[in-house]
């Protein structure tokens, strides 16, 4: 082996070429890089979500109006010191399981003011929920940390 072909080639093993490199005299060029484009993409993905989520705590109940279950009815929630509002469907018995965001269950933990509708303009739905329970709402309620069970006996009168 010629003097400068041995030097190319343990120049090469210490710069961390591999051995397919090595054989051929040549250095991998998207090494550095991708490895770069890699610790960046950690760092970024670890910082996500940290501190900037709010505790969410688990939020289901059941809303009646005169002593009946209130069906197909929305409810949400929106924290009094603001945040993203949770919201739920009410089923044929009333019942109810709050989601933050599509794939998320539950509600920001603290003081939620409450809105409660049956009114649906695509279907032409009429608003059976009197004006205080929904766009004028006096309700508000508490999320504390854990699960939380939330019943809402509303009036008509």
């Amino acid at each position: 082996m010629a003097k400068e072909q041995f030097f190319l080639s343990s120049s090469l093993w210490r710069r961390g070429a591999g051995p397919a490199a090595r054989r051929h005299g040549l250095r991998s060029r998207c090494s550095a890089p991708l490895v770069g484009v890699l610790v960046l993409a950690a760092v970024v993905v670890s910082g996500c979500g940290s501190d900037d989520a709010p505790r969410l705590a688990t939020v289901h109940g059941k809303v009646t109006l005169d002593g009946k279950p209130l069906k197909k009815a929305g409810i949400g929630f929106t924290p009094i010191d603001g945040g993203h509002q949770s919201h739920a469907a009410t089923d044929e018995e009333g019942h109810y399981e709050l989601k933050y965001l599509r794939d998320v269950m539950g509600a920001k933990v603290g003081q939620h003011k409450v809105r409660i509708s049956t009114a649906n303009e695509s279907e032409k739905k009429v608003e059976l929920v009197p004006p205080r329970y929904n766009a004028s709402s006096t309700l508000e309620r508490a999320v504390q940390a854990g699960d939380n069970e939330i019943d809402f006996e509303l009036s008509s009168k």
